[in-house]
């Protein structure tokens, strides 16, 4: 797979585990971008229907664990804090939406007890179905030899457009999602089978729309590790409409492999925003 900056080669992710220097005005512009949508995230994450008391996670100190001795959410990175609240998946691993720099939230997901988080954010695709994962987590990373990006499952945040309406957003997403994580090296997108938008509530009292597409794919000579199907799902949350962007949670996974995971447990991922602590 490609180093960080390099060009994209399908299948895999851009491990960017640092935001650029700016090297210029128009980098500039863009790093002051990602700073906009972390801050939109913490604004529609943090913020509840009904006032609370408590505040956001503070940066981890590398020399000192906040998480539970029984129960923790391993992390090589000292700025991406441990979650310390009980998983709303019983059994499972809390992944905190708090990466210490561009999304610092009170937040957290759940992910099967074997994923493991990354330390980076995680861009896929090129053009426009580029998009980036935050406070990602991921199942078996590096299956692919030779390629440390690749793996089964992944799951994180992202943003989307506030356009149109919630489910045409959702729908929006996983199309995106699905065509930026899954086209080959060769540039061709998998046929998506797009199921309908369903609302949900997530998180006690969030309204949402969930999503679930299913891909097939016709991997090239070249794409040695490509599996023949994947399927991704969604939640995207309702914005307000003065807000320029929709937070989405999203999961996505290899099918007809072993070791898969179920579209059920990406469900469940997608659906399982809880307070951290």
């Amino acid at each position: 797979m490609s180093a960080p900056g390099g060009g994209y080669q399908g299948l895999g992710y851009y491990d960017e585990p640092h935001p650029k220097k700016p090297t210029g005005l128009i980098v500039s512009v863009v790093i002051a971008a990602v700073v906009v949508v972390g801050l939109v995230m913490t604004l529609l994450i943090v913020n509840p229907t009904n006032p609370v008391t408590g505040s956001p996670l503070a940066i981890a100190n590398p020399t000192r664990s906040t998480s539970s001795p029984t129960r923790s959410a391993p992390s090589n990175n000292p700025l991406q804090p441990k979650a310390t609240g009980a998983p709303k998946v019983e059994g499972w691993k809390v992944i905190a939406v708090n990466d210490g720099r561009e999304l610092v939230t009170t937040k957290a997901y759940d992910v099967p007890p074997v994923w493991e988080p990354l330390t980076s954010t995680a861009s896929f695709g090129s053009g426009d179905t580029r998009f980036t994962l935050y406070t990602p987590a991921i199942y078996m990373r590096g299956i692919c030899p030779g390629a440390p990006n690749t793996f089964r499952s992944i799951a994180g945040l992202l943003t989307v457009k506030n356009e149109g309406d919630n489910a045409a957003q959702a729908v929006a997403a996983a199309q995106r999602i699905s065509d930026g994580a899954y086209a080959t090296k060769s540039g061709e997108k998998p046929k998506v089978t797009m199921g309908q938008a369903q609302p949900v509530v997530v998180d006690k009292d969030k309204k949402a729309q969930a999503v679930t597409a299913k891909m097939t794919i016709t991997p090239g000579a070249e794409d040695k590790c490509s599996p023949n199907a994947a399927t991704v799902s969604v939640v995207v949350l309702e914005s307000k409409p003065t807000d320029k962007t929709s937070v989405v949670i999203a999961a996505f996974a290899d099918q007809g492999v072993a070791n898969a995971t179920p579209e059920g447990d990406l469900l469940k991922i997608v659906t399982s925003l809880h307070p951290a602590n």
